[in-house]
């Protein structure tokens, strides 16, 4: 009796390792120094109405956006400058609008 001897199969070759996709943590944004370029923006613009309604549509923004950049450059230090531009133009925007105010901007034209 003649047995066939087959030679085994090869051993397949071991699956491809899955991918790794890192995925960055979202970071967090300085919401006062966005409230602060916000109300900037605002105050800027209504500081124009005439007749001295600009002074209270325009200014209590203004006054606002001060205060709140100057938060937002506060926590900016412990968020490594996720908001440090935003407070930043929020507080020139509100600043110069306030100036503005001496000037005659949103008193009688």
């Amino acid at each position: 009796m003649v047995v066939a001897m087959s030679t085994p199969e090869p051993p397949s070759p071991p699956p491809p390792p899955t991918p790794v996709y890192l995925v960055a943590a979202p970071s967090q944004g300085n919401g006062a120094a966005t409230a602060s370029l916000v109300l900037g923006i605002v105050g800027f613009v209504l500081m124009a109405v005439p007749f001295f309604i600009g002074w209270f549509l325009g200014g209590i923004p203004d006054i606002i956006a001060v205060t709140l950049g100057i938060v937002g450059l506060n926590n900016d230090a412990a968020r490594r400058g996720a908001g440090k531009p935003l407070a930043v133009v929020g507080i020139v925007l509100g600043g110069v609008s306030l100036l503005s105010a001496f000037v005659g901007a949103g008193s009688i034209w």
